[in-house]
C-alpha cells in the first residue's frame, strides 16, 4: 500500500446497505476506481481524488517518493513481480518461519535470515551442482539425508569443513554428455550454489518487507501477513510474552484504548439490540484481546478477563451476566495461565474450631508481654504447652500474669465504687459478671451465709449509709431457678474462690495454687453467654466437695485444649479492659506518633541526599566534558608560543645580518656577541615562561586532586548516610509493627477472599514468633458477597463492558478446582448450603493453613495475579514481609533442629526427683520479666 508521510492511509469503510431498503437504494454514491472506495459524500470524494493525484506519496517497497497514488501502485506492483520471479519459492516458507515473531530491525532481521539460508537448501529447490569436480550440472533438491558413510573413507584434506556440511540428496534435470548413469546422488552442501542473484540481501529485503508486516509500538515483532500465512499454513499467533507486551503497549496508549473502547462499545450496542428485538437474551461475545486493550489493572479479582477466555487469547470472552444463556457457562481457562497455588500446610494438633482462639490468645500475650511482665514464647512453644497433660511453666506464667493484671483493676474498681454516683455505680456494676448475678437463687441459702454475712473492707459503719449505698442499685439480671452441680455459684465453687482478688500473685510461693484463683476468677466474672460452658468447667475443676489442691491442679492439666482456651480468652477479654494494658496502648500511641514524625524526617533526609548526589553528578559531568579539549588546546597554544618564539627570533637574525652590511665599521665579532648575548636572554626568558607555566599546571593539578578528595568524601559520606538512613528506616518499620497493638491486620485476600496473616516481630515477639504465613479461610460476609455475584442486582448498570460481569458461587468454585484449592472448594460450598438455609451470617466454620518453607512464598507470589486488585494488594504486602517471613521460617526450622538433639535427663535425689530440660526446650521456659 502506497505511503503518505511514511505512514498507510486505510481506505474509507464501505459504507451500509440494505437491499430491502428503498432509501438505499435511491441514496446517490461516487466510486473511486484508483482505490475501490465508495463515497456517501461529494466533497469527501473530490477531496480524496484530489489527494491522490498530488505527488506526495512513496512506494512502500522501494521507497521512490514523489509519486502520485497511481505511481506509487505501479510502482509496488512491479516490484513484487521482480520479487517473485527471483526468490525461490521453495525457500519462501523456510525465510518466513525463520523471520516469524522476532523483535529487531529489519536490517539484523535480513542479515539474520541471511546468514541462515545462504548455504541452507531446501527441498525442491533447483541449484547448478558441481557432479564430478570438472562439470556443473542443473539439479534439484529431493531432501536433506544424513552424512554417508562413504565420505569418511574420502581422505582427509578438508575434513573438519566436510563435517559442518550438510548433505542432499539431489535429482539432475539437465543431462549432459557425461552424464550416463546414476541421475540420484547424495552430495555435501559446498558442492551446491544457487543461481547469482536468486539470493541477495537486497532480495531477501524486500521480500520481508512485502510479505510481513510490523506494529509500530516498541519492541514489536515481524508478523507474516495473514494472507501469506494463510496460503503457507503459518500461525500468526503470538507467544504469550510477546502478547503480554502488546497488550501493555496497547494499554499505553490512548489512541489503541479509543479504538477498542468504540468497538467493544459498538459490539455490545448491536448485541443488545438484537436481544431487545428476538425476546430472548443472548451471551454478548466480543473478541477478548479488543477488551484486556481497554482495561486498566488492577480490577476486580474475579473479573479479570484472563479467566474467561480462550487460552491462546483468540475469541470472544465468556459473558455469565445473571439472566442470559452464559450465566451457567464453564470458563474456558480456570487457571488464568498462572501456577497452582502451592499446597499449604496444616501440621497444627489445634481443632479447627479453636485454632482462631488459639491464634488470638497467643498474639494477645505476645503484643502485651511488657505490661504484662510476662517473657515472650513462640506460637509452637505455646501450642506444646497447652497440649501437655502436666504443669507448664509457659501456662502458669501466662494465667498468672493475666490475673495480676485483673486482680490490680479490682484493687482500683473497690476503691471507686465507695463513692456515689455514676462513676461509682460503673465501678460496681464491673467488680460482678452477668453470669455471677444470674447464678444466684432467689432464696438465699443458708449455708453461704459466710460470703453472704462477710463485712467488706470497703464498706461503712453507718447503717443508713450502707442502705442507701450504689451496691443496692446494681441492675437486676435475670436470675437462673437452681444451680449446676459445683458449676458457678455453688457451695463448692464459693468456697475454693473465696477472696481470690485479695492480691496479686508475686512470688514463686504464691504461685502454688493459682488454679484456686482462676476458680475464683471464673465463678465472678463468667458471663452469661458462656454459662453452660462456665459450669461444665469449674465441674470439670473441683472434682468434689473435699478436693484438694493437687486434685484441682490435675485437673486442670486434663482440661481439653478447647476448654483452656475458653478460660484463656475469658481471662484476656476482662483483662484487656484494665487500667494496665489501657495505659500501655496509650504509651504506644505516643511511640507510633513519634515515629510517625520520624518517618516524615527521614522522607526529607532521602530528599535532600538524592539532590546532593544528584548535584554532584551534575557537576562531574560537566568537568569532564569542559577538560576534553583542554589538552589539545595546551599543546597548541604551547606550539604557537614556540613558533612565536622562533619566528621572532628569525626576524631579529635578519635584523643583525642587515646591520651588519650597513655596520661595516663594527667587526664582526662584536656582533656575534651582541647576537649570543640576545639569545641567551630569550632562552632565559622562555625557561622562565616555560617554569611559570609548569608552575601553573601543578596549581592546577593540586587543586583539581584536591577537589577530586573533596568529592570523594563527598560521595562517600552520602554512601554512608544513606546507609544509616536504610537501617533507620528498617528500624523504625521494626518499632512501628511493635507499637501498633490495636489489631493485628491481614496483609490482604487472595481472589477467594482468604486471609493471609504475619505474626512474626509483634509487640515484644520473637523474630520467629510463628515462623509462618498463615491463611485463615473467608467469613460468612465474605461468602455473602460472593454469592450476590450470581444476582441482577449486583450488575452495575454504569459498566458497559462484559469482561467480568456475572460470575458468582459456580464460577468461583470452579476457579478453586482447577487452580489447586479442591478440599476449600468443599467447604466454600457447604458453607455456601448453609448459608442458603440459614438465611443469613451464623457462628462460621473455619479452616487455618500455613506456609513453612520460603520456597513455598516464592510458589504463591508466582501463583498471585496482579491484575486483581486485592491479589495486587496482596503481593505488594507479602513482598515488603518477605524478608521478616524467610528469617522467621528458617529460625524456626533451626530451633526444632537443635530442640530435637536434647533428651530429657532425670536427675534423682534423696528426697524428690527434678527433671533437667534442655536448653531452649518450652519446658525451660522462666519468666525474665516477673
Amino acid at each position: 500500500m502506497p505511503l503518505l508521510k511514511r505512514k498507510r492511509i486505510e481506505p474509507i469503510k464501505l459504507p451500509a446497505y440494505d437491499e430491502h431498503s428503498k432509501d438505499y437504494r435511491k441514496t446517490n454514491v461516487w466510486y473511486s476506481t484508483l482505490s475501490n472506495e465508495i463515497f456517501t459524500d461529494y466533497s469527501e470524494y473530490i477531496k480524496r481524488i484530489s489527494l491522490y493525484r498530488k505527488p506526495v506519496w512513496q512506494c512502500e517497497l522501494t521507497g521512490k517518493s514523489n509519486l502520485t497514488y497511481r505511481q506509487a501502485l505501479d510502482s509496488e506492483k512491479a516490484e513484487k513481480e521482480h520479487v517473485q520471479d527471483k526468490f525461490p519459492e521453495q525457500l519462501q516458507k523456510g525465510v518466513l518461519l525463520h523471520v516469524q515473531f522476532q523483535t529487531t530491525r529489519l536490517d539484523a532481521v535480513v542479515d539474520d535470515a541471511y546468514q541462515q539460508f545462504v548455504n541452507r537448501y531446501v527441498e525442491g529447490e533447483v541449484l547448478y551442482c558441481n557432479w564430478d569436480g570438472r562439470h556443473t550440472v542443473t539439479v534439484k533438491v529431493l531432501n536433506v539425508v544424513e552424512k554417508p558413510r562413504s565420505v569418511d573413507e574420502e581422505g582427509s584434506k578438508d575434513q573438519e569443513e566436510k563435517e559442518d556440511n550438510e548433505y542432499y540428496k539431489v535429482k539432475v534435470i539437465s543431462l549432459k554428455g557425461f552424464v550416463k548413469k546414476d541421475t540420484i546422488k547424495i552430495v555435501p552442501g559446498n558442492k551446491l550454489r544457487r543461481e547469482r542473484y536468486a539470493f541477495s540481501k537486497n532480495l531477501l529485503k524486500k521480500f520481508i518487507k512485502e510479505y510481513t508486516e510490523k506494529d509500530t509500538y516498541i519492541g514489536a515483532p515481524w508478523v507474516v501477513r495473514d494472507d501469506i500465512a494463510k496460503r503457507f499454513g503459518i500461525s500468526t499467533r503470538l507467544p504469550s510474552d510477546l502478547q503480554a507486551a502488546k497488550d501493555l503497549a496497547y494499554s499505553k496508549s490512548k489512541k489503541r484504548r479509543n479504538e477498542a473502547a468504540a468497538a467493544v462499545a459498538a459490539a455490545t450496542a448491536a448485541a443488545v439490540k438484537a436481544n431487545s428485538t428476538g425476546g430472548e437474551a443472548k451471551p454478548i461475545t466480543i473478541d477478548a484481546r479488543k477488551i484486556e486493550s481497554t482495561l486498566k489493572y488492577p480490577i476486580e479479582d474475579l473479573n479479570v478477563p484472563i479467566y474467561r477466555r480462550h487460552p491462546d487469547g483468540v475469541g470472544p470472552i465468556v459473558d455469565m451476566t445473571p439472566g442470559t444463556k452464559g450465566v451457567n457457562t464453564t470458563a474456558e481457562n480456570p487457571t488464568g495461565g498462572m501456577p497452582l497455588r502451592p499446597q499449604p500446610t496444616n501440621q497444627s494438633a489445634i481443632p479447627n474450631d479453636s485454632f482462631g482462639r488459639f491464634l488470638m490468645v497467643w498474639s494477645f500475650l505476645s503484643v502485651f508481654s511488657q505490661p504484662l511482665k510476662l517473657s515472650p514464647f513462640s506460637l509452637d512453644d505455646f501450642e506444646n504447652a497447652l497440649l501437655h497433660h502436666g504443669p507448664s511453666s509457659i501456662i502458669t506464667e501466662s494465667h498468672v500474669a493475666l490475673l495480676n493484671a485483673i486482680i490490680k483493676q479490682r484493687d482500683r474498681l473497690k476503691k471507686e465504687s465507695l463513692g456515689h454516683g455514676s462513676t461509682a455505680m460503673a465501678a460496681a456494676i464491673s467488680l460482678y459478671g452477668s453470669g455471677y448475678q444470674a447464678s444466684r437463687t432467689i432464696a438465699p441459702n443458708p449455708e453461704q451465709v459466710f460470703y453472704q454475712d462477710s463485712p467488706s473492707r470497703y464498706s461503712s459503719d453507718n447503717e443508713n449509709e450502707d442502705d442507701g449505698h450504689i451496691w443496692k442499685v446494681r441492675p437486676k439480671v435475670q436470675r437462673r431457678e437452681s444451680l449446676a452441680e459445683r458449676g458457678c455459684g455453688s457451695i463448692e465453687v464459693e468456697a475454693v474462690g473465696y477472696n481470690w482478688d485479695n492480691g496479686t500473685v508475686d512470688t514463686e510461693e504464691e504461685r502454688i495454687g493459682w488454679e484456686d484463683i482462676l476458680i475464683g476468677f471464673i465463678n465472678q466474672l463468667a458471663p452469661l453467654e458462656l454459662l453452660p460452658d462456665v459450669d461444665r468447667i469449674l465441674n470439670h475443676l473441683v472434682p468434689s466437695a473435699t478436693s484438694t489442691l493437687d486434685e484441682r491442679e490435675q485437673a486442670y492439666t486434663s482440661l481439653s485444649v478447647r476448654d483452656k482456651l475458653i478460660i484463656l480468652e475469658l481471662l484476656l477479654n476482662v483483662a484487656n479492659e484494665s487500667y494496665v494494658i489501657k495505659n500501655y496502648m496509650d504509651e504506644c500511641q505516643d511511640q507510633l506518633t513519634e515515629l510517625r514524625k520520624q518517618k516524615i524526617d527521614l522522607s526529607r533526609e532521602r530528599r535532600r541526599i538524592h539532590a546532593e548526589r544528584r548535584e554532584l553528578e551534575n557537576k562531574q559531568n560537566e568537568e569532564n566534558n569542559a577538560q576534553t579539549p583542554e589538552p589539545q588546546e595546551t599543546e597548541e597554544s604551547e606550539l604557537d608560543d614556540d613558533d612565536d618564539d622562533d619566528d621572532t627570533s628569525d626576524n631579529e637574525d635578519n635584523a643583525v645580518l642587515k646591520a651588519q652590511r650597513k655596520a661595516e665599521q663594527l667587526s664582526r665579532h662584536e656582533l656575534r656577541l651582541a647576537a649570543l648575548k640576545r639569545h641567551q636572554q630569550e632562552r632565559v626568558e622562555r625557561e622562565a615562561k616555560r617554569l611559570k607555566l609548569h608552575h601553573l599546571q601543578r596549581e592546577e593539578a593540586r587543586l583539581r586532586n584536591q577537589e577530586l578528595k573533596i568529592r570523594n568524601a563527598t560521595r562517600k559520606r552520602l554512601d554512608e548516610e544513606e546507609r544509616a538512613m536504610h537501617k533507620r528506616e528498617e528500624q523504625i518499620e521494626r518499632d512501628m509493627r511493635k507499637y501498633n497493638n490495636y489489631r493485628i491486620k491481614p496483609l490482604g485476600r487472595d481472589k477467594f477472599y482468604n486471609r493471609y496473616y504475619c505474626l512474626d516481630d509483634i509487640g515484644g515477639t520473637l523474630l520467629h514468633g510463628s515462623g509462618r504465613l498463615l491463611v485463615q479461610s473467608p467469613s460468612d460476609t465474605d461468602l455473602m458477597v460472593l454469592q450476590e455475584r450470581d444476582s441482577i442486582e449486583s450488575i452495575d448498570p454504569g459498566v458497559s463492558l462484559p469482561c467480568g460481569r456475572g460470575g458468582g458461587v459456580k464460577f468461583v468454585s470452579q476457579l478453586m478446582k482447577e487452580q489447586g484449592l479442591a478440599k476449600e472448594a468443599a467447604f466454600f460450598d457447604e458453607r455456601i448450603e448453609t448459608l442458603k438455609k440459614a438465611g443469613g451470617p451464623q457462628t462460621a466454620k473455619e479452616w487455618w493453613q500455613s506456609y513453612d518453607e520460603p520456597e513455598e512464598l516464592q510458589k504463591l507470589l508466582e501463583w498471585l495475579n496482579p491484575k486483581g486488585v486485592r491479589e495486587f494488594r496482596l503481593k505488594r504486602e507479602i513482598e515488603k514481609q518477605l524478608h521478616n517471613l524467610t528469617n522467621g521460617m528458617k529460625k524456626r526450622a533451626s530451633d526444632q533442629q537443635s530442640s530435637n538433639k536434647y533428651e530429657l535427663s532425670r536427675r534423682t535425689t534423696r528426697s524428690k526427683t527434678t527433671y533437667q530440660y534442655p536448653p531452649g526446650s518450652w519446658l525451660a521456659y522462666t519468666n525474665k520479666l516477673v
